[in-house]
C-alpha cells in the first residue's frame, strides 16, 4: 500500500512465524513509486539481516506512479542491482505470464534471503487508450463508451457489457 506501511506489516509477519516456528510464506505485493519510501530499503535491510526466506516481495514494475512516470519523478533505476546490494534474492519476470509468475514463486535459493520478484507489467495492458498513459494509473471516471471499449478489447462476455451499460450512472 501506500508509503510503504504493507510492506513493513509483511516483514513483522515473517519475523513472527519464524519465531513461532510456523512453516508459512508471506507475500507482499508493493508499487514501483513505493520504491521511492526510505521504510521499503529499510525493511529490505531487515528483511536480509533477520534471514526471512519466507518472505516473498512481488513488485508490480509497471513504471507508472501517480501523474508520470517513475524516472520522471524519482529514478529507481538500476533497480535490480540496487535491490540485490541489499541481499535479497532477485528474479526478474513478465508479470504478464502465468508460466514466469509460477516459476518464481516456486523457485528455490541456497540462502535464507528474501525473494524478490520484479514483475515486469504494463499499465492498463489490454486496453489500446490506457496501455503506458500515466493519466490512468489514479482515479479518473471513465464514460460508458470508454467502459464498453475496454470490454471489448479485453473480451469480456456480452452479458457483463450489457450489464454495464444497463447500470451506468454518469
Amino acid at each position: 500500500g501506500s508509503l510503504g506501511h504493507g510492506f513493513s506489516y509483511a516483514v513483522g509477519q515473517a519475523l513472527a512465524y519464524k519465531k513461532l516456528k510456523i512453516n508459512k510464506t508471506i507475500f507482499v505485493v508493493v508499487g514501483d513509486g513505493e520504491m521511492q519510501e526510505g521504510q521499503i530499503w529499510e525493511g529490505l535491510i531487515l528483511s536480509k539481516q533477520l534471514k526471512l526466506d519466507n518472505l516473498v516481495i512481488i513488485l508490480d514494475y509497471n513504471k507508472i506512479q501517480s501523474d508520470d512516470f517513475v524516472k520522471n519523478i524519482s529514478n529507481i533505476e538500476p533497480l535490480g542491482d540496487k535491490i540485490k546490494s541489499f541481499g535479497c534474492n532477485v528474479i526478474e519476470i513478465n508479470g504478464h505470464s502465468f508460466n514466469e509468475i509460477d516459476y518464481a514463486f516456486n523457485k528455490k535459493f541456497k540462502n535464507n534471503n528474501p525473494k524478490f520478484i520484479i514483475a515486469n507489467t504494463i499499465k492498463g495492458k489490454g486496453v489500446s487508450f490506457m496501455e503506458n498513459v500515466p493519466s490512468w494509473h489514479g482515479s479518473v471516471k471513465m464514460s460508458l463508451d470508454q467502459i464498453i471499449n475496454s470490454l471489448i478489447e479485453l473480451k469480456a462476455e456480452k452479458k457483463l457489457i450489457k450489464l454495464c451499460e444497463e447500470n451506468y450512472e454518469n
